[in-house]
């Protein structure tokens, strides 16, 4: 792979927030060890195997490769500055980081780790790919660029500019027709705290979504009726039914991170208490809680079957975490 791209910014260590709701806890029993990674683990993805988990290390300015049955880093990439998400293309060829602090997102082949980067703008933020594998899309936190895409082909960039506000998150639809963004503005800005719809070939606006306060992570559920945004300084999460376009609200955990799907339930991490939630996909309860054994500030989390793997930004560590089964 030839990639020679470059960009150069600056950014600073971001700050998890908490808050004075709480959950009376199912305390199930597990069994969880870590692994040493990088400076500031924030974003976490994993292949589709499960052999391998890849961390962005936002502090360390590089992407630790995790082999799963050792249990050990078997490779340490150096991206740029301030990675902050990473997610891998559909065919599990591709690693795509967002470099908050560089403007730039880098491209990782998975089998040979090598490594280029794209200039996307200024604090790219959230990554995902077209489930067709086709585009890349970086949410940009600057002034009047709000969505930079990829060509995954060629790597050539196009933005769309003058959107409502700095965005945070991103998901796409299960059939790609539909981007789904996260934003926030400072208090008084218009479409404070909001979910973005938008048309993923014309992007054009479909419809702006009232979300409780500082939207984090956003996803479509696997069957694509809902999608799950976190307000994370509410404490609350809100549920958008793609078909009827109802939103509706439900008390949570502070969650900065991403929800993730199991077989049949949802999962995040609480990162007041330390712990995985589980969340009924039908009541949008919490249904479960799942200590983190030594976790400080657990950020983000990423499932193979009944086994987790979450980033702990302020120990420089990856915890495993079995849950307990139904």
């Amino acid at each position: 792979m030839n990639l020679n791209w470059n960009i150069c910014a600056s950014g600073r260590k971001g700050v998890l927030h908490e808050s004075q709701f709480e959950f009376p806890p199912v305390i199930m029993s597990n069994q969880s060890n870590s692994i040493p990674v990088g400076e500031g683990p924030r974003g976490i993805a994993i292949s589709s195997d499960g052999a391998r988990v890849f961390v962005c290390n936002y502090i360390s300015g590089n992407v630790s490769v995790i082999d799963t049955r050792s249990k050990k880093v078997i490779r340490t990439i150096a991206v740029e500055r301030y990675p902050q998400n990473i997610t891998l293309s559909p065919d599990g060829k591709r690693a795509y980081v967002t470099n908050y602090g560089s403007g730039s997102v880098s491209v990782i082949d998975t089998e040979t780790y090598e490594m280029g980067n794209v200039t996307v703008g200024r604090h790219p933020w959230g990554v995902v790919v077209s489930r067709d594998g086709k585009q890349v899309y970086v949410t940009v936190r600057q002034d009047k660029e709000w969505l930079a895409i990829i060509d995954a082909r060629t790597y050539a960039v196009s933005r769309v500019q003058g959107l409502p506000s700095p965005s945070i998150s991103v998901d796409i639809s299960q059939d790609d027709s539909r981007l789904y963004i996260s934003s926030t503005n400072p208090p008084g800005a218009p479409y404070q705290d909001a979910l973005t719809v938008i048309d993923s070939k014309t992007f054009k606006v479909i419809d702006i979504i009232k979300t409780a306060q500082y939207p984090s992570a956003v996803t479509v559920s696997p069957d694509g009726r809902e999608v799950y945004v976190v307000g994370q300084d509410a404490r609350k999460l809100t549920v958008l039914d793609t078909r009827s376009s109802i939103t509706r609200h439900f008390d949570f955990v502070t969650c900065e991170g991403k929800i993730v799907f199991g077989e049949k339930n949802a999962y995040a991490v609480d990162q007041t208490n330390k712990e995985i939630v589980e969340v009924n996909t039908a009541t949008y309860e919490i249904i479960r809680r799942v200590p983190i054994p030594g976790a400080c500030e657990p950020y983000d989390m990423v499932l193979d079957r009944h086994r987790a793997y979450i980033s702990d930004y302020q120990n420089d560590e990856v915890h495993i975490v079995d849950l307990p089964q139904a």
